[in-house]
Order: C-alpha cells, then sequence, then structure tokens
C-alpha cells in the first residue's frame, strides 16, 4: 500500500498516513525504515492491525523540504546528527565567500554586515541543535560567548574594574580556552541513543521539525 504521511506527533512517536485508498492509518515513529518522513511525504507501508507498518519513504514534496531547510537553519528546536553538521559546515566553506565577494565588489559594508548576523544566526541555530543531540543546553555557548565579550571588552580597557589584573585575565582566558574545546567537543560528540529531553534521535538527512 501507498499513500502520504497527513501528521506526525514527536509527543507521543506516532503520526497518520492516508492511504491510496483514502483510509486513514495511524502509526508509531519506529516502523519508519531508512529514515523519519516528513509531512507530505509519499510512503509505501503495510497494513498490521489496521495500524501502518514497516514504512518506506518514496518521495518528499518540495514544500516539505523546504519547511525542513526552514527549521534546520532556522530553528532552535531539535537535534542534528554529527553527518548533517559536517554537510553544513561544508555547504559553508564553499557557499560563504561569494557574498562576501559580492560586497567587496559593489563596494558597501551594509551588504556585508547584514549578511554577516544572519550567518551568525543560522550558525548558532545548527550549533545549538548538535550540542541538543548530545543532551547538553545551548548555556555552554552562551556562556562561552559572553565570557569572549567580557574578556575583549577587558583588554580594550572599556571595562576598568580594579580588582582584574593582568594575572586574572590570562586566568580567564585560559577558562575561555577550556570553553570552546568543550563546546567543539560537544559539536562532533556522539549524540544521545534513543530519544532525550530535546526530541528523538535524528536520522541522516532527515530530522523532522519539532513543533
Amino acid at each position: 500500500m501507498q499513500g502520504i504521511v497527513l501528521e506526525i506527533d514527536l509527543k507521543s512517536d506516532s503520526g497518520v498516513i492516508r492511504g491510496d485508498d483514502a483510509v486513514r492509518y495511524e502509526f508509531k515513529t519506529q516502523s519508519c525504515r531508512g529514515g523519519m518522513p516528513l509531512e507530505g511525504t509519499r510512503v509505501d507501508f503495510e497494513i498490521k492491525d489496521n495500524a501502518a507498518a514497516e514504512i518506506y519513504i518514496l518521495s518528499t514534496s518540495l514544500k516539505a523540504k523546504l519547511d525542513w531547510l526552514f527549521w534546520f537553519l532556522f530553528s532552535f528546536r531539535g537535534r542534528i546528527s554529527r553527518d548533517q553538521l559536517i554537510m553544513f559546515l561544508t555547504g559553508v566553506l564553499l557557499v560563504l565567500p561569494l557574498p562576501a565577494v559580492c560586497a567587496a565588489l559593489a563596494g558597501t559594508t551594509t551588504f556585508f554586515t547584514v549578511g554577516g548576523l544572519m550567518t551568525l544566526y543560522v550558525f548558532a541555530a545548527v550549533i545549538v541543535k548538535r550540542f541538543h543531540d548530545s543532551g547538553s543546553s545551548a548555556f555552554w555557548l552562551i556562556f562561552t560567548l559572553l565570557l569572549l565579550i567580557f574578556i575583549t571588552l577587558l583588554q580594550a580597557r572599556v571595562l576598568n574594574l580594579a580588582f582584574i589584573g593582568t594575572t586574572a585575565i590570562y586566568i580567564l582566558m585560559a577558562f575561555l580556552a577550556l570553553a570552546v574545546i568543550f563546546c567543539l567537543y560537544l559539536c562532533f560528540a556522539k549524540g544521545s541513543i534513543g530519544k532525550n529531553r530535546y526530541g528523538e534521535e535524528p536520522y541522516f538527512c532527515r530530522t523532522v521539525r519539532l513543533k
């Protein structure tokens, strides 16, 4: 039997498929083979006890792909795998120089500034979801960024705190280095097996947007 995925509810690990026979079948996400389908995905499945089982993805609609891409780039919710992060970083290395070249040729910094802020937002959204995959909070990323800003202000003498001298700054820089190393570790650490507090275990390039 073939049909269309109408709904996926990760809270209950279930969903609904409308079969080509116009009948709706409930299913469990554990029944999905080869990846989690998106809403609007056409699937092939078997019927067992009036429910869908042994579900395989046949094709995914353009709307579903764009919906997943929007979640991947702009949402701070859910989880992504190491493979997805590596693919994202590879794409960034190939695409990121293009806006910088365009801004340089145009002789304006406005486009470059807006693009830089957007890039930082996208990077933060992707990295936070990678942290979530290992069960870690985005607190570590926020803490590292705030510590970096604080040390920069101290070194630029924007902040003049009498109780913080050169030795204290070196100690803070050592803490910053450790925080950066820990954040890098979280980016590439093995994800939690199964479900954690941030959502289901992600499939390679088939993570479902959390609602």
